[in-house]
């Protein structure tokens, strides 16, 4: 995430690199991009999400919430996967080098383009609502006996499907208040304290498994070690054991998100930091000697 200037000081920048090597492709990621008066600034996940809108919809009113999880990181790292991957099929073709640029703050926009695109055409101004759905409904995270459990219900089949569930038909499917999966998310209050009463006399596990018969949408909320432990990730191998230096036992790497049917992907570890170094640099035409004056140096 260094920005474009701190680059050129290291002398990393493309037009650097490219008079090494003249086909080279430079993957870059700043937090801004090199465009536009933020494009000097540092930043990390937290501030791609803050800024981008998901932080302020996620909370309640009063209380934005950023995500537990660096979901800008992982977008940006996919969109450097496949644009290093445009442009090696780009190479290939013509036989030319480029710069592939993201930014933290365009994968984050990315996200909450959606939202974004509302905002900007009928002007919906919504307001944080926490974990309730804001264009169905119900739609939210609700307590159980033991738990929580997270319920989306999109859709006039769906939502026909749970008043019959809750044995309300007359009482839900002909109030105009929730004729529409916007309407109900305009009601999205009413519809989640009445599936909270339902909710609150069962356990978890039942409320999934009666949901699951309905042909609903539910999960429960698990802790991390549950996720690990959970039946359907075992079952399903979602997760392979790698070494990896430094660490007391193998740890659970999650399989690629997708399959192919025409190939196994190979399975490597993550580098550890500086660990191929020596074999970038030498691709690049330095010899052993200059590679061994840099890292005394201290500049590797």
């Amino acid at each position: 995430n260094l920005p474009f200037a701190s680059l050129q000081q290291l002398g990393l920048d493309y037009d650097s690199l490219k008079a090494i090597k003249g086909d080279i492709i430079l993957v870059h990621t700043s937090a801004f991009g090199t465009d536009g008066p933020y494009s000097d600034r540092v930043g990390f996940d937290g501030v791609g999400q803050a800024m981008s809108g998901a932080v302020y919809l996620g909370g309640q009113p009063g209380a934005p919430w950023r995500a537990g999880v660096s979901w800008v990181d992982v977008t940006t790292a996919m969109f450097n996967a496949y644009g290093a991957l445009a442009a090696l099929m780009h190479k290939r073709a013509t036989g030319q080098g480029q710069k592939v640029e993201t930014n933290l703050f365009r994968s984050a926009l990315n996200q909450t383009n959606t939202t974004l695109i509302e905002q900007a055409v009928i002007a919906k101004n919504r307001t944080p609502t926490g974990n309730r759905a804001q264009g169905a409904g119900p739609g939210d995270i609700l307590p159980t006996k033991d738990g929580f459990v997270l319920i989306q219900v999109v859709s006039d089949a769906l939502f026909a499907r749970w008043a019959r569930l809750m044995g309300e038909e007359d009482k839900w499917l002909n109030d105009p208040r929730f004729a529409t999966d916007a309407a109900r998310g305009d009601h999205s209050e009413i519809l989640s304290a009445r599936m909270a009463e339902w909710t609150r006399e069962r356990t978890t596990d039942e409320v999934v498994e009666t949901l699951a018969k309905a042909k609903i949408p539910a999960g429960p909320v698990l802790t991390p070690q549950q996720v690990l432990d959970d039946a359907h990730v075992q079952a399903a191998h979602l997760f392979r054991p790698m070494d990896y230096p430094g660490l007391p036992k193998p740890a659970p790497v999650v399989e690629p998100g997708a399959r192919f049917s025409g190939f196994e992907l190979e399975k490597r570890r993550p580098p550890t930091v500086g660990e191929h170094t020596d074999e970038v640099l030498s691709e690049l035409g330095y010899t052993p000697a200059e590679i061994a004056d840099l890292r005394a140096a201290g500049v590797i």
